[in-house]
């Protein structure tokens, strides 16, 4: 994006400057004329610039106003037409008219410019604002609100540079596909955000959460402590009991650590968590047989 303006502020304070001194500080002679010329020029490449058609008239007017003052200043420097009652009384009158005109014009530009970076701002903020949504859609899952896989990959960078440690469960529904097949999606969904509610009601302060596939979760555990976690997984099942029975459904879970060693290789983690998981679904077929 380009400068809000052609000219530097420097520029523009040196007109203001010189129309003041021009206008109420004039001083006779040869070096009133010089001034009222300096300021002309300087007035000319203010014309330059792009303030848009309604700025133009005004500016215009303005300098043909002053332009006139400063030509009958520069006549009255003549001995003959000095005394002319009309450039006598009127030159300062049409410097006057156009240093109003000018100044009313700089007023308007510097409106227009804080009018503009306002609107700037807001546009920035907004872009800010849907950039925050975006990627926070990208990185939660629609149904449940939990993080998705690409943030728990996110979250894995996090722990790596913050050299934490604890323990990752990963959460299997099982049976999960019949309750689509005999009960309809809108049922399956009704699943899985009520278990996502569980998981973020009884996780300890904080873990994160984590819906990964379409039946599995995971959830990050600050503590290595397995005993702890453990008391959490029987949490689990007491809260989730009355569901599991209403849908004939159950849950696997399996444990694995996470630490300094394994962080930089986050799918391994998933690998072991999920071994852990398939052989927890093997043993309650076992005791069901």
């Amino acid at each position: 994006m380009g400068t809000l303006s052609q000219l530097s502020t420097r520029l523009i304070s040196i007109v203001c400057i010189s129309i003041l001194v021009a206008a109420f500080f004039i001083s006779s002679g040869t070096l009133s004329v010089v001034t009222s010329i300096l300021t002309l020029v300087l007035i000319i490449m203010l014309l330059l610039e792009d303030f848009g058609k309604a700025m133009k008239l005004p500016l215009i007017l303005a300098l043909i106003l002053y332009g006139f003052g400063v030509a009958i200043e520069i006549l009255n420097q003549v001995p003959e037409l000095r005394e002319h009652p009309v450039l006598k009384n009127t030159d300062t009158v049409f410097v006057h008219l156009g240093v109003f005109m000018i100044c009313f014009c700089l007023i308007k530009l510097l409106h227009q410019r804080h009018s503009l970076i306002k609107k700037l701002n807001i546009q920035i903020n907004k872009a800010k604002q849907l950039e925050g949504e975006l990627s926070k859609q990208a990185l939660q899952d629609d149904l449940t609100l939990l993080g998705n896989r690409r943030a728990l990959f996110r979250r894995f960078d996090q722990l790596v540079l913050k050299h934490e440690k604890g323990m990752l469960a990963y959460i299997d529904i099982d049976n999960f596909k019949q309750v689509n097949d005999m009960m309809g999606h809108k049922s399956g969904d009704h699943v899985l955000v009520q278990i996502a509610k569980i998981l973020v009601k009884t996780a300890p302060i904080g873990s994160h959460y984590y819906r990964i596939g379409g039946d599995e979760f995971v959830v990050l555990f600050p503590t290595n402590n397995e005993r702890h976690v453990r008391d959490w997984i029987d949490t689990l099942y007491q809260q989730t009991e009355e569901l599991c029975q209403y849908y004939s459904i159950n849950l696997s879970v399996g444990l694995a650590p996470y630490h300094q060693g394994n962080l930089s290789d986050p799918d391994s983690i998933l690998v072991q968590a999920d071994s852990a998981m398939y052989l927890d679904k093997s043993k309650k077929k076992i005791s069901m047989r």
